[in-house]
């Protein structure tokens, strides 16, 4: 074997890849002869001084002339950004500049919104890099409430307020869905940030599955159809980054302070992310723009709340008790500012001028009377605003929340009808003025805080309950074991004679009516049957008590 072969690397001989590099450097040294050469003819263009010379030699020895180089100026230094932020620059990049374009497409007003979500976005971009560089703080801060967490409050209410504002918008949908999804923004103060995601995505996703079916069949179904597949994705992304970067809240990875951190990020370019799609192809790169007006102090609102508290209690010698004070110390030269009244102008003295109209003293405000009366409730029941309807299944849980009888669209007459299964429950809440038809065998039914509701029950596994409800029906058409009935009032039940077994436990309640079967009555009509509301409690020498209720008539 020769003595090349010793000195082989996985299938190359070291040898010759020696004399590839020698080869490789000769060629580097030519070129770079001949570009001094070009240099000095740049720089001596008469051959006056020309800086090649011939020697004694045939072969010509070239030597390199003194050339200045110009001197450049030397780039700022940028520091180099966690790959952290790099990662939220290309979510922001990828998926929120992807739903404002979609969204401006479709309305103006969508596209308002979309850009305040945006700008909230880039607010808690600047809280990461900040965070990235400094030690920990704690996120109930006052200081750090108030210049950080508050504007990007600010930004999440202003996306709501547009949807508030823009309710008879055709797109109301759209926008409902962003201001449902906005407060996921919140993550940022939250410990459990991945677990704290999903939940926003639902309480979106209930709206864009609305736009969706609005839109279905008609012209502007593959806007829609683009503009959700813009907006959903954004919490999928946000999720997987949080999961990555920030598990258990803001990472704070730094030693700087976090208000100087802070102030940096917002005076330096780095405070406005780069687009990746936007690096430039070739040509020179543009000059440097001018330096940014220094940033706002961060904490200005609080020294300036300082400062006014501080200027207040300097001035209590001319103001406030310190002016009344000053005033009593006086003496007798206070009243020195008094006009005297004149005898005319008695009305002690001159009763004529007891008969003219004087002002009457103002009236006590209503809200600061003992009772409200009717028009006072109305009128604020008027200026509640309506909860969003919701009537859908949940997992294994049917959910009747806030509807009232013009919610109701469909032709079943304001009827909700339920197809129920074994393994699900129905939930009945805020509703007032409609019919709840429950089919089939469920497990369990609640209704709370319900107003003129009536439910109409074919068959129930556990128990019906009946919390905080007014003038409300409940019809048991097969059977149910167990109706609880808690603080209700005007109440009626209407039992079948296959549901006359149930056991009826009811409490702080007035005007319970039971309606069962009248087996005397040919006609079939029902009995009604009053659950008594008053007790007698009768006790014994020896301390026992006993209880009965008391019946009327």
């Amino acid at each position: 074997m020769s003595e090349n072969n010793n000195f082989s690397i996985q299938g190359f001989n070291l040898v010759t890849l020696l004399k590839r590099l020698e080869a490789a450097t000769s060629r580097l040294e030519d070129v770079t002869v001949y570009h001094e050469q070009n240099v000095a003819t740049m720089a001596y263009p008469n051959g006056n001084s020309s800086p090649i010379t011939q020697s004694t030699d045939a072969a010509p020895a070239i030597t390199s002339a003194p050339v200045t180089a110009p001197v450049s100026t030397p780039s700022p230094i940028v520091d180099e950004l966690p790959q952290s932020i790099k990662e939220f620059d290309l979510f922001i990049d990828e998926k929120i500049n992807t739903y404002v374009e979609q969204s401006n497409k479709i309305d103006s007003i969508l596209g308002e919104q979309a850009e305040v979500f945006k700008n909230a976005i880039l607010k808690e971009r600047n809280l990461l890099l900040a965070a990235s560089k400094s030690k920990k703080i704690a996120l109930d801060d006052i200081n750090f409430q108030n210049s950080v967490i508050m504007p990007i409050n600010e930004l999440i209410m202003k996306v709501i307020q547009i949807k508030d504002d823009n309710r008879s918008s055709k797109n109301f949908n759209y926008l409902n869905a962003v201001a449902e999804g906005v407060a996921v923004l919140g993550w940022i103060v939250t410990s459990t940030p991945v677990s704290y995601i999903p939940d926003f995505k639902d309480s979106a996703q209930f709206w864009t599955n609305r736009v969706l079916k609005d839109n279905k069949g008609t012209d502007n179904e593959e806007n829609a159809t683009n503009w959700v597949k813009s907006f959903l994705p954004i919490f999928d992304e946000l999720k997987n980054y949080v999961k990555e970067y920030q598990t258990t809240g803001i990472a704070f990875n730094g030693s700087e302070d976090f208000e100087t951190a802070f102030k940096s990020v917002n005076s330096t370019e780095s405070s406005t992310p780069i687009s990746t799609s936007s690096v430039s192809s070739g040509g020179a790169p543009p000059p440097p723009p001018p330096p940014p007006p220094p940033p706002a102090d961060l904490f200005a609102e609080e020294k300036a709340n300082n400062a006014a508290a501080a200027s207040s209690s300097s001035s209590t010698s001319t103001s406030g008790m310190g002016a009344v004070f000053a005033e009593l110390n006086k003496g007798e030269s206070i009243t020195s500012g008094l006009k005297k009244v004149d005898k005319s102008e008695m009305t002690h003295k001159n009763p004529e001028l007891r008969k003219k109209s004087v002002p009457m003293p103002p009236k006590k405000p209503k809200n600061l009377s003992s009772g409200n009366s009717k028009e006072d409730v109305n009128v604020d029941k008027v200026v509640k605003t309506k909860k969003t309807p919701q009537n859908e299944l949940v997992d294994n849980k049917w959910m009747i929340t806030n509807v009232t009888k013009q919610d109701i669209t469909d032709n079943n007459n304001g009827m909700i009808i339920i197809e129920g299964e074994m393994d699900q429950s129905v939930y009945i809440g805020n509703c007032e003025g409609i019919v709840v038809q429950i089919k089939g065998k469920v497990n369990a039914i609640s209704v709370n805080i319900c107003n003129k509701v009536g439910i109409v029950i074919e068959k129930a596994i556990s128990s019906v309950e009946l919390t905080k409800s007014n003038k409300c029906e409940i019809q048991v058409i097969d059977n149910v074991p167990i109706i609880n009935v808690d603080q209700c009032e005007s109440t009626n039940i209407y039992l079948s004679e296959s549901a006359i077994n149930v056991e009826l436990y009811s409490s702080c309640c007035t005007a319970l009516n039971v309606n069962v079967p009248d087996k005397t009555n040919e006609d079939g009509d029902l009995k009604e049957l009053a659950i008594s509301e008053q007790f007698v409690t009768r006790f014994t020498n020896d301390g026992r008590q006993t209880t009965e209720p008391v019946h009327h008539g």
